[in-house]
């Protein structure tokens, strides 16, 4: 009896002892094994999901510049044109019987559909010495005075692309300091001094050349950039040296040179296929060189960042909004045209679409929208630069010109319309930079509300 119950306690040791064993190595390793499976399995499918958003595009309606709503019932019955942006308070934006029509809950439905907009109070006090320095700058004005115990805040974001800005007009009316040199004076001095030792100048000589070799016409031609930042990166510029003296002859044929280096690349490497032109005026303005110079880039697979985001913004837009009857057929761009239409932001001309964006990055900031790529496009952007150069005084600018994706398969998945964007960069004899860590590192600061900028620049077009 003894001898069987010993027994059995060997055997329930050495079956606890294997199912120690089992516990303390093998179950874990199982276990580590199973979920490293499922994450992995979770992670493919992440990757698979991300790689499908990024790639694949659909199909989306095509842009066109006229709007898709009745301008006049949309200000008879619904809009204030007032100075100020729609926050949360549609009392103060909107007339008052708007929710009767059809128009009005559509329109504001589309705003809604993309912005975020609200307004803030940010009270001050000042000291009675300060306040003395504050009446000055107002000229003693009592009702800005007043405005500025009170400053109202306008926020709007854009939901898709999250470009995101902050109007405080007060801010646009504090004291600038004049430049110690006149601005025309220091620039006839900085053109008139690098004129005389110029590489662009001196483009036979003087500038690389890629392996499509050099292209010239009456008044432009081209050079591969001495240290490139793709693949297919090259420059235009007119042959002439003085930025202010740039005609419109000239600008069309840098374009026009510029077009046929894309569609010569591309016929070359079909896989690339994002046209890009990117243009800074003068040093503040980012320029290596005094010369007017763009540079052309040709990349693959998609655009550079900033604007592949907006493209896949777009992309967001129509796959949230396909299957719902008042956005269903709604291109991201055109929706965008829409609200500034309705805000009363945008100038056209039958296929060209120029407005001011309520996500402003600083004042003057201009988007050009169009539906083919042409002289009269060329001519509006023409006109912009003049615009600056006689109307602002800005002679130094940073831009940018998107053009649709390039195909020979006729491909017109995730296809954006003609974009244009250009921006101020500041007076150019300034010490100061335009440019601080709000607008780098947090949100665009413009201290102009949009219907200002817009009242100026309305002057500036000719019938296109």
């Amino acid at each position: 009896m003894i001898i069987k119950l010993f027994e059995s306690k060997i055997k329930y040791l050495i079956v606890g002892l294997f199912l120690g064993i089992f516990i303390t190595t093998l179950l874990p390793k199982l276990f580590i094994k199973s979920t490293w499976e499922k994450n992995k399995q979770q992670i493919d499918l992440a990757n698979i999901k991300n790689e499908y958003n990024f790639i694949e595009y659909s199909q989306w309606p095509p842009f066109l510049t006229d709007p898709t709503f009745d301008l006049t019932l949309w200000r008879k019955h619904c809009w204030i044109n007032q100075i100020s942006l729609p926050t949360q308070d549609t009392k103060l934006y909107y007339k008052k019987n708007y929710t009767a029509y059809n128009v009005c809950k559509d329109v504001i439905s589309l705003i809604n559909s993309i912005y975020n907009m609200k307004t803030n109070i940010a009270k001050v006090e000042y000291p009675e010495t300060f306040a003395q320095k504050i009446r000055k700058i107002f000229n003693y004005d009592k009702t800005l005075y007043a405005k500025a115990l009170e400053q109202e805040l306008y926020f709007v974001m854009n939901k898709y692309t999250f470009e995101h800005t902050v109007y405080n007009p007060l801010r646009g009316r504090r004291p600038i300091q004049p430049p110690e040199v006149p601005i025309e004076q220091y620039l006839n001095e900085t053109i008139e001094k690098t004129s005389q030792n110029c590489d662009l100048c001196n483009y036979q000589n003087m500038t690389a050349i890629d392996s499509l070799g050099r292209m010239e016409n009456r008044y432009a031609y081209s050079a591969a950039n001495a240290f490139k930042f793709d693949q297919w990166h090259s420059m235009f510029m007119p042959k002439q040296h003085d930025i202010t003296k740039l005609t419109f002859e000239e600008l069309k044929d840098i374009f026009t040179l510029a077009w046929k280096w894309f569609q010569t690349v591309h016929k070359q490497s079909p896989s690339h296929r994002f046209p890009t032109l990117l243009w800074d005026s003068l040093p503040h303005g980012g320029a290596s060189q005094v010369h007017p110079h763009i540079h052309a880039t040709l990349h693959s697979d998609h655009y550079y960042g900033q604007f592949e985001s907006i493209r896949f913004a777009s992309e967001r837009y129509y796959r949230e909004y396909i299957n719902i009857s008042k956005h269903g057929k709604k291109n991201f761009f055109r929706t965008i045209q829409d609200i500034h239409m309705a805000f009363n932001l945008t100038i056209s001309f039958n296929g060209i679409t120029v407005l001011i964006p309520i996500t402003s990055r600083k004042e003057y900031d201009i988007i050009v929208l169009a539906e083919n790529f042409d002289e009269r496009f060329i001519k509006v952007i023409y006109q912009i630069i003049q615009g600056y150069f006689n109307k602002l005084k800005q002679f130094s600018f940073s831009s940018c010109l998107y053009l649709p994706p390039l195909s020979p398969n006729q491909d017109d998945s995730g296809l954006t319309p003609v974009y244009y964007r250009i921006i101020p960069r500041g007076q150019i004899s300034s010490l100061l930079s335009e440019i601080s860590s709000l607008d780098l590192l947090s949100i665009h600061n413009v201290n102009k509300l949009p219907a200002d900028l817009f009242a100026e620049i309305i002057t500036w077009f000719q019938e296109i």
